[in-house]
């Protein structure tokens, strides 16, 4: 009976079964869903404001000196509901691992140790109109790239993936020279969703048989 506790105290699950495999991450899904939907999860949190008393007015008026006076209204500076990104002075981390780092199974493992609005705030300053730059932004595709034929934490790589595009759409269709790079990224993708939907009509297939099937 010892031996037997022992053997199962030693015993782990291995990452990948086949590198053949599509293979989820042990991420809990809250996090990664979370990413993806960081914009309403902010706006569902922000507190409501009291209601605020009305300015009163000053007891004399200013007016304009014409020949017809006019009041002058002072103008209001318009508060942006938007936050300001911030501007970083120095390299991050993130930024750091992305551009060194060229094992696409150590960038995930890290990726997986930060939190969402961390992640949130690195994929959005990754272009250099937002404080990145262009090779940081290739060195991320290159990643993406690289974690797709990985076939390994594919649920999370997705949702990297598609706040990626959120944010940086519009340097990625400016920027020509990264065209070629966003294709090969398009065909790995393509390829790989239509390996896992194939595997699922699969099972569906032999699911329906076995259900069905008068043994």
């Amino acid at each position: 009976v010892e031996d037997e506790g022992e053997s199962a105290e030693e015993w782990k699950s291995l990452d990948q079964i086949n590198e053949a495999l599509i293979t989820l991450s042990s991420t809990p899904k809250a996090k990664w869903t979370a990413l993806c939907n960081l914009d309403v999860i902010k706006k569902r949190n922000k507190p409501v404001q009291p209601p605020t008393a009305p300015k009163a007015a000053p007891f004399f008026l200013t007016t304009t000196r014409e020949l017809i006076p006019k009041f002058v209204v002072e103008e209001k500076e318009e508060e942006d509901e938007e936050k300001m990104k911030p501007v970083r002075s120095e390299e991050s981390e993130f930024q750091r691992v992305i551009m060194l780092s060229k094992d696409a199974a150590e960038v995930l493992r890290f990726l997986e140790g930060l939190t969402p609005s961390t992640l949130d705030i690195e994929l959005q300053s990754l272009a250099p109109d937002d404080g990145g730059t262009h090779e940081l932004v290739e060195c991320f595709i290159s990643f993406l790239l690289s974690a797709l034929q990985l076939k390994s934490y594919y649920d999370v790589v997705q949702a990297y993936l598609g706040v990626f595009l959120k944010y940086n759409r519009q340097y990625l269709i400016e920027t020509t020279s990264l065209h070629d790079q966003l294709q090969q990224l398009k065909s790995v993708h393509s390829e790989s969703w239509l390996d896992l939907q194939h595997k699922i009509q699969e099972c569906v297939c032999v699911t329906n048989f076995l259900k069905n099937a008068t043994l």
